[in-house]
Formats: structure tokens, sequence, C-alpha cells
């Protein structure tokens, strides 16, 4: 059944990104066609991974950052991860800077932005075509942002409308945060997943009534994709 499950959601995905002819011209499409099919293939591709058992390595230096953004401290981790959907089934370090044997999980911002044209959080606006990629601006409906929303702009592919980048800062962030900003590249796979290749964030962290202060940067690469099951 799990494999009938696999080949239906990949059905569903490679479908949601024919709904248009692919030979059609990118300026044609307005911002609720754009985002609808990016929406459709979003969540075809959260339904194929949430199935899908698969590795990859994860390469991070996290750094302490001095006032002036001169770095003060640098960890470096390598890591194999194992993953199904959301859920870390598996870390092994491969290399630590600090000598520890076990690395953090990569951990920002939790919340996710849903791109359907009725996003009763969001608004969005065509910002820029380019040959192979839509450039859309988002931004919190309310105003001042709730804490944790997002401010920044989303690139999607104009051929098979996935995600390809996300550029983001949080004007009020969550916690001890008071800073925060991340960047994240994605990549397709062979069988239609979609998944972070690269991902950037800095932030500043404020706590124990100001007496810890923490400015950070963190660089994360993706590589080595392997499928499971």
């Amino acid at each position: 059944m799990k494999t009938i499950s696999l080949f239906i959601v990949i059905g569903l995905l490679l479908s949601a990104a024919d709904i248009l002819p692919r030979d059609e011209p990118a300026a044609e499409l307005s911002l609720e066609q754009i985002l609808s099919r990016a929406h459709s293939v979003g969540e075809a591709n959260d339904s194929l991974l949430s199935i899908t058992k698969y590795r990859f390595e994860q390469s991070s230096v996290f750094n302490r950052l001095e006032k002036d953004g001169s770095i003060k401290k640098a960890d470096t981790t390598i890591a194999i991860i194992t993953r199904q959907g959301d859920e870390e089934l598996s870390r092994e370090v491969v290399y630590s800077s600090t000598g520890e044997g076990e690395s953090k999980k990569s951990e920002g911002e939790k919340q996710e932005i849903s791109l359907s044209p009725d996003n009763p959080d969001y608004n969005f606006s065509l910002t820029g075509i380019t040959g192979d990629s839509y450039k859309i601006s988002v931004s919190p409906k309310a105003s001042p942002p709730k804490e944790g929303q997002y401010v920044g702009i989303i690139e999607i592919d104009s051929q098979d409308f996935y995600v390809r980048s996300f550029d983001f800062v949080v004007p009020d962030p969550e916690g001890a945060l008071k800073e925060f900003a991340i960047a994240i590249n994605f990549e397709p796979l062979e069988g239609g997943l979609f998944v972070p290749a690269e991902m950037r964030m800095t932030g500043f962290v404020k706590a124990v009534l100001g007496i810890i202060k923490v400015r950070f940067s963190g660089e994360f690469k993706f590589s080595d994709y392997e499928i499971l099951e």
C-alpha cells in the first residue's frame, strides 16, 4: 500500500505542474494563477516527503559575531541526517570542530507561509519576471506585523512552479530572538521532490534580563540526497 501511495502522490505532483501548457508565456499568467500552481506543487511535495525516507549530508558553520559583524567564534559541523517528512530519524556527526559527538538541529522560526491566493495573513505582489522565474513580494496583512511573521521575497520556478528560494526578515521575532533573517535555496531531485540546498540565517538573542546577548550567523549546505524508501 505504501508503494501505491507513493506513485499516487508522484502523479499528483507531476499533474500539479502541468495544469497549464509549459510553452505559455510567463507574462500571461496572473499573480493568482502563479500562486495557485505553486501552492498545489508545494502541497504535493509535502505529501510526497511525508511518506519518503531519505538521507543527506548537512554541512554547517555557526558563527558568534562581534557588534561590528566580524566573527568572534566559528563552529563547523558535518552530519549525515536521515529524515521522513519533518521528522528527523537519526543524525550521525562526521566532523565537529568543537569535538562534540552530537550536533544541534538547525532550527529557526517555524512559521510557514501558505502560497494560497486566499491566505488570510499575507499579501502577495508580483515584483519581477525573468526568463525562468517569478519574484513574489510577501508582507503581513497585519500592521504592525504579528510576532513571528515574515517580510521578504519568494522566487518561484516558472516551469515547474516549485519555490526556488526565499529571503525573509522577521520584524518581530518570537521569544528571546530580537532580530532574525533567513534565506533558503531549494533544488529538485529525481522523482519530483524539491529539497533545501542551502540556508543562511542571522539573528540577535537577548535573554535573562539583557545579561545574555548573542549575535550570530549560520550557513548550512545540504547535499548527497539519497532516497531510502
